[in-house]
């Protein structure tokens, strides 16, 4: 069976391997061409990986004159931070701001007293009002747990419960809003007050306490001794005329606790003033003409009179006085000055300054032309709300109160973002002592910007410098490559030799980086070199480095510093500005650079018209390819039939010898 031989499929004289030697030398123009096609790809990549290089670059240039430039953004500093935190925003100044923090805002949580753990809420509706937030619900009798678990669930996350257990057999309830500032305190009603006085959360208290006597005011009591002293009384509102004074007795004398407050309301009405003339010397007294005497035709006159005036002295020009410290308590300490407005101004004086009894409200009010009224004089319990307090308050809804370069102000809470333009204050703390806010360039986020600016041109050139030589130095003076960037360097070491492309490329990109920009620092600041930015920021060694000589930039991190020390304005003109006022950036070597590598980068750019152009020759080459392989399909084909044939031939050939040899042989 292995004699046998079929022509065309199986051979014994070895026409597989001569037609497959003869294809072999048929398929060079083939594998020359599949071999383009894989430098088109290669190629392709390298232009690919070229655009992402100069993007990145585009990318660090924008952020330098763009609108997100780092050359807005701000920090924050402060002298104390248990006291005072805060971050600025782009919008921020670069300022110093002086606040003095006297008391945090609080919101209300109050304590129960000790219950026993089997303690149940009776049925009722219980209801809560956190400042303008109602929250009202039904409670069926039950467990105290299942009461705190009810308010979590309805409260919509303003108020807040727990249970403590304060010992083995007893347990004591917490509630407490979620909302800082006086204007959200926790009032309860209906059902609410019965379980608050049951546990001993609250009690009932008098709100306010308002002792003035103005009864003896309107008699004359308490008047001051001064004869030109002025003042009336009508519905608790006392009007006190200029350079008057007055004596608002507390009778009896109050005695002050730390949650009492003396709140009262003042307005000032400022009366014109007489138009003041200037006295001038008079003329004296009015002397007539003497008499005369006629005799005998002779006319004598009388010798005129003469009065001996006094040395004349003009009159003093009116005193005017114009004080807004003019309130007192106790007629010793001074009460917060006043504020040279005509509208209504409030005060409330804590027991800090008020101390522990209040006898009297001076008003000393010396002013030539301000009347001044006062009003709603009262003696608050902060702590009272709707006729009760709390037993045991936790904490208390308090305002954030603070002083904001000697400014007074109050805020709700603790976060306070409308007081210093584009910075968010967060208070932590108090403290009698002033603090420091300081609002400075972000350095860092700009150095950051500078650095990967530099570090972005430098891989552009270094692409360029690979791709354009056949130095291997290129690539070994570059320490900063991993292994793998290093195969892939010399992989495309070359590979775009004598292309003028990246020669233009790296001659425009360096002339923009050596070039001088108009800044308002004129010559003072027009070079990167004058912010430690050039070939050679670090200066030459002994001998001669190569890398200073291919147009990489370096940083001097010494100068670089120094310079952001300096006017922070001048440096991002350098990078990005607007010459001629009409709000666009239009000079800058960030801007240029930007400028100069769009036309590279952009959509129909040089680099798409490259990749473009590389598509197309790999289409064509695909064609060529699969052409060529149809041929060769073809060839193969005719070769193996004209074997085939050849091999018949041969066969038919050896059985006619064949039977030629068995007819001898039997004859």
């Amino acid at each position: 069976m292995s004699d046998i031989s079929i022509p065309g499929v199986n051979s014994k004289y070895g026409t597989d391997k001569m037609i497959e030697g003869l294809m072999d030398a048929e398929r060079i123009p083939l594998r020359r061409l599949e071999d383009k096609k894989d430098t088109f790809g290669e190629q392709k990549e390298v232009w690919q990986e070229i655009n992402a290089t100069l993007n990145r670059f585009k990318e660090s240039s924008k952020l330098l004159f763009g609108f997100q430039n780092p050359f807005q953004e701000h920090v924050a500093e402060s002298s104390d931070e248990t006291v005072a935190t805060a971050i600025a925003g782009r919008d921020s100044l670069n300022e110093t701001i002086i606040i003095n923090v006297e008391q945090l805002a609080g919101s209300d949580r109050f304590l129960s007293r000790s219950l026993p753990k089997d303690f149940r809420v009776p049925e009722g509706i219980y209801s809560f009002k956190i400042g303008e937030d109602d929250i009202t619900f039904k409670f069926k009798e039950n467990r105290l747990q299942t009461f705190i678990d009810a308010i979590n669930k309805r409260s919509k996350g303003l108020l807040r419960a727990k249970l403590i257990n304060d010992s083995s057999e007893t347990i004591v309830f917490m509630i407490e809003t979620t909302k800082t500032g006086s204007s959200n305190k926790l009032v309860l009603s209906d059902d609410s007050v019965k379980l608050g006085i049951s546990t001993g959360l609250i009690k009932t208290v008098n709100e306010s306490i308002n002792t003035v006597d103005f009864s003896s005011i309107n008699k004359g009591i308490n008047k001051s001794s001064s004869n030109n002293s002025t003042f009336s009384v009508l519905d608790d509102i006392v009007t006190l005329e200029p350079e008057s004074e007055i004596k608002l007795p507390f009778n009896p004398e109050v005695v002050m606790k730390d949650k009492f407050v003396l709140e009262y309301a003042v307005q000032i009405k400022n009366l014109e003033k007489e138009e003041y003339i200037q006295k001038t010397k008079p003329l004296g007294p009015e002397i007539k003409t003497p008499g005369s005497i006629n005799f005998e035709g002779i006319t004598i006159d009388d010798s005129p009179s003469r009065v001996t005036l006094p040395e004349w002295s003009p009159p003093p020009k009116p005193v005017f006085r114009d004080s807004l410290e003019i309130m007192y308590l106790n007629d010793t300490t001074l009460l917060p000055k006043l504020k040279d407005i005509e509208d209504v101004q409030k005060f409330s004086i804590p027991y800090s300054i008020t101390g522990n009894n209040i006898s009297s409200i001076d008003i000393k009010n010396i002013n030539t032309n301000r009347q001044i009224i006062i009003s709603e004089i009262k003696i608050i319990n902060k702590e009272a709300r709707n006729g009760y307090e709390p037993v045991n308050p936790v904490s208390s809804a308090l305002d954030a109160k603070l002083t904001i370069d000697g400014i007074p102000v109050t805020r709700e809470t603790n976060s306070i973002d409308d007081l210093i333009q584009g910075v968010t204050l967060d208070l932590k703390g108090t403290d009698s002592r002033d603090i420091e806010i300081k609002i400075l360039p972000d350095k860092d986020s700009i150095k950051d910007g500078i650095i990967a600016f530099v570090g972005n041109y430098n891989q552009v050139l270094q692409k360029i410098h690979i791709l354009t030589s056949n130095d291997a130095g290129v690539i070994s003076e570059l320490e900063y490559l991993t292994d793998e960037e290093k195969e892939t360097a010399k992989k495309n070491l070359g590979i775009f030799q004598g292309d003028m492309t990246f020669a233009q490329l790296k001659n425009r990109l360096q002339q923009i980086a050596m070039d001088v920009y108009e800044t308002s620092g004129n010559s003072n600041l027009s070079l990167l070199a004058q912010i430690g930015i050039s070939t050679n920021s670090s200066g030459f060694g002994g001998g001669v480095n190569k890398t200073k000589l291919r147009g990489y930039l370096e940083i001097n991190e010494d100068e670089l510093d120094e310079a952001l020390n300096g006017d922070i304005s001048q440096i991002k003109e350098l990078f990005g500005t607007d010459t001629d006022g009409d709000l666009i950036i239009d000079s800058g070597a960030a801007y240029e650079m930007d400028r100069y590598i769009n036309s590279y980068t952009q959509i129909g750019g040089l680099v798409a018209t490259r990749i473009s152009g590389i598509d197309n020759q790999i289409n064509r080459a695909d064609t060529n390819i699969l052409n060529m392989e149809r041929k060769l399909d073809d060839k193969e084909l005719e070769l193996r039939i004209k074997f085939g044939r050849m091999e018949s031939a041969l066969k038919t050939m050896e059985d006619s010898s064949k039977s030629i040899d068995n007819f001898s042989n039997n004859n």
